[in-house]
């Protein structure tokens, strides 16, 4: 029998600070079945039988909702879906004693048989007004209610940022920032960082100053190098123009273009399944064929190709009157990275750069801005977002989640869909699930503060000390609120003083 049964059939404790443990513990809140008055017609056409397999009673039941009590949520989700269907309300599942619950089942399946109206737990208070019943509730985190130093006014802070409600006002501006998307002082900063510590690098690998260094057909990237002079990118560009426009208004086209087999494999392996179409290409000259006889829409390109080198490849398709508005993202491995300076990149016209290793949170955020900057995101995207959010303020919370999951499958590379998913399945107490959304909306908006306190959260709630501080510590820097940033400091403290402790164990 499960602890906190014990607890309460040993005289330790009465249901209702166990319930709020419980609450606590499972993040949903709690009925405390002794002091609750049900209204049995609330049980509908539930059998006994299958209440008491699936240890499960409705006990209030008002024109949106059907409150379930439960012993373990993720047994009964079927049952509930189905009943959800059958009374077209939502079903909420609030978690219960175990003990409890399977007296309170007994004995509201007896009293309905004896004809009863009304079943009444023995520490209930009847109210003749209240002709739906009485529920009463253990709420996450009620143990510190009442409380007022400084660690109990955080966690309450904490839990009621993580669990507000999200409407369509709240949501952010995720992939349309255009000021970020757009800034140049904010691309400008981002291939700073991206080159810094290696600018002085002059080791014994190639040098692109050198003539002897460069490959054949290459050209020089010295500061010294005439980056005005003609270097064949304008027949290039020529060849480029000669197809016509191919329009696409389905996913993203992107085209690689790499030498290396391994690096080609690795961004179609991981572009893919965000729902982008791609193509490769092993030299400039293979990208060039591609370009001319199939539509594009994004060009990532190893700058060191063989025929016809990636900065001549960027120019000469920042060039074409085809394709002038073609984004493209330029690559090189760290080591040779040193000359790549932002003033170089800006005068080829490259859109963003990329140092290899490929850092593949960056990789997959610089295509998503890219690809939403020149409009390549499904047009019906924020529509479906839009329908999903009312879905769910009708109260259906599974149509909600299925508009949203539809619309995560038609857009991966939407942190919207994300973000809104990750909620609801939170309030459905579906951990697990919310944390995988939450993770993947950090791994396509690493700075998104609301994501970021929320899996800290979910990651405190399931124990993962570690993860909560590691997480809560990145929210931090993105934090606006100084108040809320405060508190997440009091608990980040509190946390790991836990975690000292337990290593001391």
């Amino acid at each position: 029998m499960p602890i906190a049964s014990q607890c309460y059939l040993l005289g330790y404790a009465t249901e209702r600070p166990l319930a709020a443990v419980l609450a606590t513990h499972a993040g949903m809140p709690a009925v405390i079945l002794d002091e609750c008055v049900v209204k049995l017609a609330v049980l509908g056409g539930l059998s006994r039988e299958l209440a008491r397999r699936a240890l499960m009673l409705p006990v209030y039941e008002d024109a949106e909702r059907v409150v379930v009590a439960v012993a373990s949520p993720d047994d009964v989700r079927g049952v509930c879906r189905e009943m959800e269907r059958i009374r077209g309300k939502r079903v909420e599942l609030h978690i219960a004693l175990e003990v409890t619950l399977a007296r309170a089942i007994r004995t509201c399946f007896l009293a309905r048989e004896r004809g009863d109206s009304y079943w009444v737990g023995p520490e209930a208070v009847v109210d003749p007004s209240q002709v739906e019943g009485r529920l009463a509730v253990a709420w996450p985190d009620a143990a510190t209610d009442g409380r007022v130093d400084d660690l109990a006014r955080a966690h309450r802070a904490l839990l009621e940022d993580v669990t507000k409600e999200v409407v369509s006002a709240d949501l952010p501006d995720l992939e349309d920032d255009e000021e970020r998307s757009q800034a140049p002082t904010d691309r400008t900063a981002a291939l700073e960082d991206s080159v810094s510590g290696v600018d002085g690098w002059t080791g014994g690998a190639r040098s692109w100053g050198s003539a002897t260094g460069s490959s054949p057909g290459m050209s020089s990237v010295d500061d010294t190098h005439d980056i005005g002079a003609d270097d064949g990118t304008i027949e290039i560009a020529g060849e480029l123009d000669v197809a016509p426009v191919a329009a696409s208004d389905g996913p993203t086209r992107i085209l690689i273009v790499d030498d290396d087999f391994a690096t080609r494999h690795l961004l179609v392996k991981e572009l893919q399944p965000l729902g982008y179409v791609t193509s490769t290409a092993a030299s400039g000259g293979e990208a060039v064929t591609a370009l001319q006889h199939g539509g594009v829409d994004l060009v990532i390109a190893d700058i060191l190709l063989p025929e016809i080198d990636g900065f001549r490849l960027c120019r000469a398709i920042k060039r074409s009157r085809r394709l002038g508005g073609v984004p493209v993202v330029l690559m090189s491995a760290v080591i040779d990275s040193g000359r790549v300076t932002p003033d170089v990149l800006a005068r080829y016209g490259a859109d963003a750069y990329l140092e290899k290793p490929l850092d593949m949170r960056r990789v997959h955020r610089v295509v998503r801005e890219l690809a939403a900057k020149h409009g390549a995101r499904p047009r019906d995207s924020d529509a479906g977002l839009a329908r999903a959010i009312a879905r769910y303020q009708a109260g259906d919370v599974d149509g909600a989640i299925n508009l949203l999951r539809e619309g995560i499958a038609a857009d991966p590379a939407s942190a919207k869909h994300r973000f809104v998913l990750a909620n609801l399945l939170q309030r459905k107490a579906m951990v697990t699930e919310a944390i995988d959304e939450y993770e993947n909306v950090i791994d396509l908006e690493p700075e998104y503060f609301p994501a970021l306190t929320r899996l800290a959260y979910l990651y405190y709630k399931q124990g993962h000390l570690a993860r909560a501080v590691e997480t809560w510590r990145k929210s931090l820097p993105v934090c606006d609120d100084p108040a809320l940033r405060r508190n997440i400091e009091t608990f980040m403290r509190k946390l790991i003083g836990d975690l000292g402790r337990s290593e001391l164990r």
